[in-house]
């Protein structure tokens, strides 16, 4: 029989919103080609119990969950294949890993459901409140992929924005020194291309991104960030220089002789406007690289797009 909060869910017309942590670690996944799914099918929703996937659960921890949130994702493996299976299992083990230790990017998470490779499925949970890294494993009956369910209070968690388990797992974290590397080079641009818009950057490309794509994005910022270090350096050598050259020009024309600052001054202007043209290339560059991104998100949707099966397997 279905739950009251079914009926009150109806009532209110479907409100649904996937918390922040859940959207941002799906967002990343997604981008390395991965299925990853959230919204309820119809036994979630009329379970007489509601679990996490639904915006009514009733298994919320540490406290009550949030009507109209929901809070859990499935992770499914590209196919049936002994390596794609073997790769399910390892996001599982990296998403382990980091909740056990604390990363920030994965503190959100309750518990996970996930099967090895022979076949073995367990939940790993996180719900002492004492300890809240202490890790209890017991058997679970939902096998096939990863279920990732989320605390009741991490519903507006933001440090999940950049979490990469997968980066994480080849090796390749960037979570933190991107986001920075960006946020210098965009500093950069609006302050050295005036009247030019800040590229904005929304896609988190990886290195391999689990299908062989460069990162452009990366290594666009990369030459930027030097670019503009180098900049910084131009413009603070030419202002000492130009007030070492008028200094020096006062004290000629004090003695009696004449001479002119100008030439001496254009030819500084002249670097200085080289490396200007220099950072409005490359910002049409990493424009070019963003645009070619948008068209790869469009079109891992447009392949991903109608591969909802009719049901999810239960929590």
């Amino acid at each position: 029989m279905a739950s009251q909060g079914y009926r009150d869910w109806l009532a209110a017309g479907q409100p649904y919103t996937l918390i922040r942590p859940a959207k941002a670690v799906q967002r990343t996944l997604r981008g390395y080609g991965l299925t990853v799914y959230d919204y309820p099918n119809e036994e979630h929703q009329k379970a007489n119990t509601p679990e996490d996937h639904t915006p009514y659960s009733v298994t919320g921890w540490p406290g009550t969950n949030k009507r109209w949130r929901a809070r859990a994702l499935d992770v499914m493996p590209r196919s049936g294949s002994a390596t794609h299976r073997k790769e399910n299992a390892d996001i599982a083990r990296q998403l382990i890993k980091d909740r056990d230790a604390g990363h920030p990017g994965a503190m959100w998470i309750k518990y996970i459901n996930w099967t090895d490779e022979k076949g073995n499925c367990n939940q790993e949970r996180w719900t002492d409140a004492a300890s809240p890294l202490r890790r209890t494993t017991r058997s679970s009956s939902d096998d096939g992929h990863i279920h990732i369910s989320g605390r009741s209070d991490a519903d507006d968690d933001d440090r999940a924005d950049e979490y990469d388990p997968i980066g994480r797992l080849q090796g390749r974290d960037y979570s933190v020194a991107d986001s920075q590397l960006i946020a210098n080079a965009e500093r950069g641009i609006t302050a050295l291309v005036a009247g030019t818009d800040v590229i904005q950057f929304d896609f988190p490309w990886s290195d391999q991104a689990g299908q062989g794509f460069p990162n452009p994005l990366r290594q666009m910022a990369v030459k930027l960030d030097a670019l503009i270090a180098a900049a910084a350096a131009d413009e603070t050598r030419d202002v000492a220089a130009v007030a070492a050259i008028n200094s020096l020009i006062a004290s000629i024309q004090t003695g009696g002789a004449s001479i002119s600052a100008e030439p001496i001054i254009a030819a500084i202007e002249a670097v200085r406007a080289q490396t200007h043209a220099e950072v409005v290339k490359l910002q049409e560059e990493l424009a070019a690289a963003r645009a070619e991104n948008a068209n790869l998100v469009a079109a891992l949707k447009v392949a991903n797009a109608g591969r909802q099966p009719d049901g999810l397997s239960a929590e």
